[in-house]
């Protein structure tokens, strides 16, 4: 049903770990895609605990896809299993990798989409706005934008002065799925508060939860109430919303009964 897309501004919280608590709380399965160009896979080093090498990823896909094709079988040799119908596209590992995938984002957001078909939605960590070879294509092409911060001063004036910067790059169509996820409301400001002070709408909040954000971040054995914890919760508010979101949007956005995508505007 959807591609979404995370991001954030500088000294936010935790875009990795939201992507994954998001993704285990998803309805249907996921994939998780690293388009972070700051370089070295998070989930590998974190979640997976390093466990897994990184021989496998987004890198080796564009080199084989630059004689093959970007091809939906060679999507899956490329990702790794996470979990019950939970899979990872690892990313760069070096940020010196960032430039020569400049052209690869454009046929992977295609691939991205087409696996709508077979019932597979795709969660992009695309790290912090405004870094050098970022994947706007893979933006422009999202159902949704979810422009994350944590609610303190500093946090919501960075995505502030970069949140104008990241609508006009995604452009088009693609500029009104641009929301935002807090993480901890009310410390100190409330989400009514950060939607005001940004002119975008706040969808929902992930929960402060440093101990439980632990097993996403670094692979911390989940307790015993894990499954009940504030960020579980609040994850799966979060997943609810956004995926009601994505179908309000599609919705709003799909041609009339009897219309033709090619009519101009007033035809």
């Amino acid at each position: 049903m959807a591609v979404l897309a995370l991001t954030s501004a500088k000294g936010a919280p935790g875009v990795t770990t939201t992507v994954l608590a998001l993704a285990f709380a998803w309805h249907r399965s996921a994939l998780v895609v690293e388009a972070d160009m700051a370089g070295s896979s998070s989930v590998l080093a974190g979640f997976l605990r390093g466990g897994t090498d990184h021989s496998r990823g987004v890198v080796p896909f564009s080199v084989v896809a630059r004689q093959n094709g970007f091809t939906m079988e060679g999507l899956w040799e490329q990702c790794l299993g996470l979990g019950d119908d939970r899979y990872l596209l690892p990313g760069i590992a070096d940020p010196a990798q960032a430039a020569a995938l400049t052209g690869a984002w454009a046929p992977l957001a295609q691939l991205f989409t087409d696996l709508d078909a077979a019932g597979i939605d795709v969660l992009v960590d695309a790290g912090r706005l405004g870094t050098a070879s970022a994947p706007t294509p893979l933006l422009s092409a999202a159902d949704a934008v979810i422009l994350m911060t944590g609610t303190r001063l500093p946090d919501v004036y960075a995505l502030s002065r970069r949140a104008p910067a990241t609508r006009a790059d995604i452009g088009g169509p693609g500029a009104d799925g641009l929301v935002v996820l807090t993480v901890g409301e009310g410390r100190p400001y409330s989400n009514r508060e950060i939607e005001a002070a940004l002119g975008l709408r706040v969808l929902s909040s992930i929960a402060w939860d440093p101990v439980s954000a632990e097993v996403y971040s670094i692979g911390a054995a989940p307790g015993r109430r894990f499954d009940g914890s504030p960020l579980v919760r609040t994850a799966r508010i979060a997943a609810n919303a956004l995926s009601a979101f994505v179908g309000e949007r599609r919705r709003r956005l799909a041609p009339a009964p009897g219309s033709s995508a090619l009519e101009e505007p007033g035809v």
